[in-house]
């Protein structure tokens, strides 16, 4: 257990998680998606200076596992701050193979090493840190939370990177538990901070409570009503409040989405009128009958072939 100091705070965490970094534009986005991008993490280090707290991510900091020089120097540029401090676990979009042993080889082994991040979760690092007013308990992907022994003086928060979903499962057969029966069986946590479900959601059980803050950024068609978001997380009350990020309209397209459609149409279709192609021109009888009205061809020629074909 290390343990981290830290000044008098306004709030003692702030909650966030699937930044997805990437240096390419999703083709959904028709906006400098880069310059969006750097806006929204400006935004979330200028709230951190201003409430002089940590910053909680709970996995995908990167859309990759190994990340573009360019996308490395701009992140450290930036992180690389006294006032910047940012403890993260790996999610499954940070590890090379979804390995959780060839951390080192990931953008994120390279931002750990160059003290752009605290990296939690492994042997190398400490799992609980204690902070003055709480403890972090980090559990990353392929991990999950595990009860702990906790110190009852001070609250607890689990960090996490598993798909937990709030009531209603995202797809059909979906296997995920919901919030409340992760509070009721962890009860030793005041607060779960959990990654992966980029849908936002807050679960609460007897003044405990499970954050999910949902994605970063806007990636996918279907997010176009979706309000990116951190939570402000005050330990002593353990009260959690939402700080919503700016964004624009009109930057997202479904073109890419219709042209696919378009093309599976024309590609149904075109498969229709083979089918029925072939259920009457690919009888071999029928065919030999057009060559033989086509093409003149000797009698004892057409009576060996129809002989054949008896």
């Amino acid at each position: 257990m290390s343990k981290f100091k830290r000044q008098n705070l306004h709030s003692d965490a702030i909650l966030t998680s699937d930044w997805h970094l990437r240096e390419h534009t999703p083709q959904c986005r028709i906006d400098d998606y880069w310059s969006i991008q750097e806006n929204k993490v400006d935004f979330i280090f200028d709230l951190a200076r201003k409430n002089q707290c940590p910053i909680f991510l709970a996995g995908d900091m990167g859309h990759k596992p190994r990340w573009s020089c360019r996308l490395l120097e701009w992140f450290i540029s930036k992180a690389v701050d006294e006032n910047i401090n940012i403890f993260a676990i790996p999610g499954q979009h940070d590890l090379v193979n979804h390995r959780l042993d060839l951390w080192e080889q990931s953008g994120i082994g390279v931002l750990q090493a160059a003290e752009a991040i605290n990296l939690c979760g492994f042997d190398k690092f400490p799992i609980i840190i204690e902070f003055d007013n709480f403890c972090l308990n980090a559990f990353p992907y392929g991990v999950g939370i595990q009860h702990i022994k906790p110190n009852i003086s001070k609250p607890q928060i689990a960090i996490t990177h598993e798909m937990i979903i709030k009531d209603r499962k995202l797809w059909p057969g979906q296997k995920a538990p919901k919030g409340n029966s992760i509070l009721k069986k962890y009860t030793e946590f005041s607060i779960v901070h959990s990654g992966d479900n980029h849908n936002p959601f807050v679960a609460e059980y007897e003044e405990r409570k499970l954050v999910n803050p949902g994605s970063l950024m806007r990636m996918t068609a279907d997010q176009e009503n979706h309000r990116p978001r951190v939570y402000l997380w005050y330990a002593k009350s353990n009260e959690v409040v939402p700080v919503y990020l700016p964004i624009e309209q009109g930057v997202i397209t479904r073109e890419h989405i219709e042209a696919a459609e378009d093309r599976s149409n024309r590609y149904d279709s075109f498969m229709a009128r083979v089918r029925e192609d072939v259920e009457i021109q690919l009888s071999y009888k029928d065919n030999v009958g057009r060559y033989f009205e086509r093409f003149s061809t000797e009698l004892p020629v057409k009576e060996k072939v129809q002989g054949a074909m008896v």
